[in-house]
C-alpha cells in the first residue's frame, strides 16, 4: 500500500500539469472563439498563445516528472538546447515564419480580399494563417506564401477605391503628341475612367512612348478593366488614323501601300444581359473571404452599439426609455445571431469549395 501511495503521489503532480494544460487551450480557444473582434485577424494571436502555454507547460511537466535530479537535468540541458537551436534558426524555420507573422498581423498591412503584388505574385488574400498568408491568383488557382517571405518583400496593396489604371503604348514621331493625348484620354474615359492624364515616359530612336493613366471607383474590376483599356486605346487610335506599327516596319513600307489600320466592323445589336464580370468567376473565394471580413466588422459595430445602450439603460431612470434601450438591445442581439450563423455557412461553404 505504501509503494502504490508513493507511486501516485510521484504520478499526480505531471498528470495535473497535463490536465492543466489541456484545459488551458480548451479555455484559449473558447476565449478568442466569443471575442467578436475580427477572427480572422486574431488568430495569429491565438495560436501564438497556445504554442507558448505548451512551452510552458512542458518545463514544468519535466521539472515535476518522478525521475533523479541528473536525469532531470538532462532534459532540461536537452529542452533549452532545442528552444536555443529553434531561435537560432528562427531566421529560415518555423519560428522566423512565426514572427513574420505576428509582425504582419499587427502592422495589419493587408486584410482578407485585398489585391496584393509581391514579387511576381499577383492575387486577392483569402486566409491569413500564423505560419502563412494565401491568396487566390488571377488563373483562380490559390498559392501560399510564407510570412517570413511576406515579412521581407515590399508587398503592394492595390486601393479599393480610386485607384489608377494605367497602360503604355509606342508611337512614332510622325503623330502629333496633342491628337495622341486626346485620343487616349478619350480610351480612358470610354473604358470608364476618371480623369485620365497622360506622361510621356521615354524618347527612343525611333518611337515615343506615352503611358495613359485613370482613376478607377472599384478595384474589384482592376484586370477586366485594364483588359479594356486596352482594348479602347487600340479603337480610338485606329479612329483617329493614327497606326501602332512598329518603327521598322513603318520605315521599310512602300508608298503605294495602304495605312495598316483594321476596318470598322458593324456588329448587330443583340439584347444586353447581365453577366458576371472576370474577377468574380476568377477570385470567388477570395470576393467570399472579404464578404466575410465586412460582416466581421459590422458585427463589432453591434456589439459597440449594444454596449453603448447597456451604459445608457443603467444611467436612465425613465421606464419607458429603459424598456426601449431593453427593445433595441434585443433587436440588436437577434440581428447579430443571424449574421453569426451566416458568417458559419459562408465559413463551411469556403473550405468546401477549396477541398
Amino acid at each position: 500500500m505504501n509503494q502504490l501511495s508513493n507511486l501516485f503521489s510521484s504520478v499526480i503532480y505531471p498528470l495535473i500539469i497535463i490536465i492543466i494544460i489541456v484545459l488551458l487551450i480548451i479555455a484559449n480557444r473558447w476565449i478568442f472563439s466569443r471575442i467578436k473582434k475580427s477572427k480572422d485577424s486574431l488568430i495569429v494571436t491565438r495560436q501564438t498563445i497556445a504554442m507558448f502555454i505548451v512551452l510552458v507547460g512542458l518545463l514544468a511537466f519535466i521539472l515535476n516528472l518522478p525521475i533523479e535530479k541528473e536525469l532531470k537535468g538532462q532534459l532540461l540541458s536537452f529542452f533549452g538546447i532545442i528552444i536555443s537551436a529553434a531561435i537560432a534558426l528562427s531566421s529560415t524555420t518555423v519560428l522566423g515564419n512565426l514572427m513574420a507573422g505576428l509582425m504582419n498581423n499587427s502592422m495589419k498591412r493587408y486584410r482578407m480580399g485585398d489585391l496584393i503584388n509581391i514579387g511576381d505574385l499577383t492575387g486577392r488574400v483569402t486566409r491569413k494563417n500564423i505560419f502563412h498568408t494565401e491568396i487566390q491568383l488571377e488563373d483562380s488557382n490559390f498559392v501560399t506564401i510564407p510570412n517570413l517571405y511576406m515579412a521581407s518583400y515590399p508587398v503592394k496593396l492595390t486601393r479599393k477605391t480610386n485607384t489608377v489604371i494605367s497602360i503604355t503604348v509606342s508611337l512614332g514621331y510622325d503623330n502629333p503628341q496633342t491628337k495622341i493625348e486626346k485620343s487616349l484620354k478619350e480610351a480612358a474615359l470610354d473604358a470608364g475612367l476618371t480623369d485620365p492624364y497622360m506622361y510621356i515616359i521615354n524618347l527612343g530612336d525611333f518611337s515615343v512612348s506615352y503611358k495613359i493613366h485613370g482613376f478607377l471607383d472599384d478595384a474589384n474590376k482592376f484586370f477586366s478593366t485594364t483588359s479594356l483599356l486596352r482594348s479602347k486605346v487600340m479603337d480610338h487610335l485606329h479612329k483617329d488614323n493614327i497606326e501602332i506599327v512598329s518603327p521598322t516596319f513603318m520605315n521599310q513600307r512602300r508608298v503605294d501601300e495602304t495605312t495598316f489600320i483594321p476596318k470598322v466592323i458593324v456588329q448587330k445589336e443583340e439584347p444586353e444581359q447581365e453577366e458576371k464580370s472576370p474577377e468574380e468567376l476568377i477570385f470567388d473565394k477570395a470576393t467570399e473571404a472579404e464578404a466575410i471580413e465586412k460582416k466581421k466588422e459590422y458585427l463589432n459595430e453591434i456589439e459597440e452599439k449594444i454596449d453603448q445602450l447597456n451604459e445608457k439603460n443603467k444611467k436612465t431612470k425613465d421606464k419607458v426609455e429603459s424598456e426601449e434601450y431593453k427593445r433595441t438591445i434585443e433587436r440588436l442581439k437577434n440581428t447579430k445571431q443571424r449574421i453569426e450563423e451566416h458568417i458559419q455557412k459562408q465559413h463551411e461553404k469556403l473550405n468546401e469549395k477549396k477541398s
